[in-house]
């Protein structure tokens, strides 16, 4: 205690400042960890459980991170549709297209910007053009989470499409409402029954 107090006696105002704000920003850290650890768990479990009864070989890897979101674009066995631009029943072209607008194409961009804003006379320029671009991936990054949500969703229930597609969209916005929403969908039978993940059939009419 007593080193602890000429520790404390022999550090400056601004020296004191600096602490506190790096413990706030550890703290801050952590809690973000934290949140996205329990966040990845409470969509793990569900997720492994409709994996399970689709009958998908591989149900573990909803406890991989990024490979989770990969499950949840391939156990939907309907045409995969971005909007109506891209369409294909390769469900993985999906998940790769998600993988670039929420993740890949920012970093590229970030990685860009900061090396050309080096060159003053046109920061600002691509200042206000890495802020378009990055409304314009905010949008498209959102759009395809909504997407593989709702398909997944409504691989569990083709009954209620309109709702699925609001928790969909709702996701977007709060990210508890797929975990929590994949909680209750899991306990239900996928449309093409039971264990028939990899059985050939006419897929469309399931979700029809």
């Amino acid at each position: 205690m007593y080193h602890l107090e000429r520790i404390l006696a022999n550090i400056s105002d601004e020296e004191a400042f600096a602490l506190v704000i790096f413990g706030i920003y550890v703290i801050w850290f952590l809690l973000f960890l934290i949140s996205m650890l329990i966040r990845h768990i409470l969509l793990a479990f569900p997720l492994y459980i409709m994996a399970e009864k689709a009958g998908y070989n591989y149900p573990f890897l909803a406890f991989v991170p990024f490979a989770n979101y990969y499950v949840a674009h391939i156990l939907p066995i309907k045409e995969y549709s971005y909007l109506g631009m891209f369409n294909t029943y390769d469900r993985y072209k999906g998940f790769w297209l998600y993988i670039c607008l929420k993740y890949v194409i920012r970093i590229v961009v970030s990685i860009a910007l900061s090396v050309f804003s080096i060159i003053p006379i046109i920061s600002i320029l691509l200042s206000l053009f890495g802020y378009a671009v990055n409304l314009i991936l905010i949008f498209a990054g959102g759009a395809a989470k909504a997407i593989m949500i709702s398909d997944l969703l409504m691989t569990y229930d083709k009954n209620n499409k309109g709702l699925a597609i609001a928790l969909g969209v709702l996701s977007v916005f709060i990210p508890l409402v797929f975990p929590i929403s994949c909680m209750v969908y899991c306990r239900k039978e996928p449309v093409f029954g039971f264990g028939n993940f990899y059985v050939p059939q006419n897929i469309q009419n399931y979700y029809e």
